[in-house]
């Protein structure tokens, strides 16, 4: 990894900790009533701008995209998110585990167990995600002079502890793996070109090992970006 993104990272740990901590952040049920039930739509998560993704431009996606693998397990696909954050717009805003039971009898016409009871959970660790984060958006920076571009490596790594905390690691990689692997590269990248007094040969380099680091296709992806 870059050196130079790979210390921004370090240093900013500690605050990443910090503001999952803060105290007396409001409840995802105080926020909803002060957001409204758009609050939950897919547009509710604050997206990075180097994403190259438009998630609004497709159709909503329904519960009948859900599947179960051959084994009886929820088959997580990359449309997944899209039918959680659609049913989350369509229904009145509620705690997680209010939404999770109205997400079972909408789900039953499409699933059985054991992928049912799979994607309950990851409904109701969704909703409650979806709720931290909003939490977390309405608390005081903890670093307000802090750089722009330290400033998005901090909401970055906010966000991914967040979902961590709450959807649990193949969860989290099934639905945001590639968008962070995404946002990091582009990070990165950032970074190497904003170095002062870098020869065009040493960036080169910078850039070309970074792509190293990465697959392909975020690569491609980035590239396809314009960044």
């Amino acid at each position: 990894m870059n050196k130079t993104f790979a210390a921004a990272l370090s240093a900013l740990s500690l605050l990443v900790v910090a503001v999952l901590m803060w105290p007396d952040a409001p409840s995802g049920e105080d926020d909803a009533h002060m957001n409204g039930a758009a609050g939950r739509s897919a547009s509710s998560e604050s997206r990075f701008p180097w994403e190259t993704s438009d998630r609004t431009v497709s159709a909503p996606a329904t519960l009948d995209l859900l599947r179960a693998q051959p084994n009886g397990r929820l088959n997580l696909s990359a449309r997944t998110r899209d039918v959680l954050d659609t049913f989350l717009s369509e229904h009145p805003v509620a705690a997680p585990d209010v939404i999770a039971a109205q997400f079972r009898d909408a789900a039953k016409a499409h699933l059985r167990e054991p992928a049912l009871s799979e994607a309950v959970d990851l409904m109701t660790r969704y909703a409650a995600y979806q709720d931290a984060l909003r939490a977390s958006q309405t608390q005081p920076a903890p670093a307000p002079n802090i750089a722009p571009e330290l400033a998005a490596i901090l909401k970055l790594q906010q966000a991914s502890a967040l979902r961590e905390q709450f959807l649990g690691s193949e969860f989290k990689d099934a639905l945001y793996g590639q968008e962070e692997q995404m946002q990091r590269y582009q990070l990165a990248r950032q970074q190497i070109l904003s170095v002062q007094g870098m020869s065009e040969q040493q960036r080169h380099g910078e850039l070309a090992a970074l792509a190293r680091e990465y697959p392909r296709e975020v690569v491609e992806a980035a590239g396809r970006g314009g960044h």
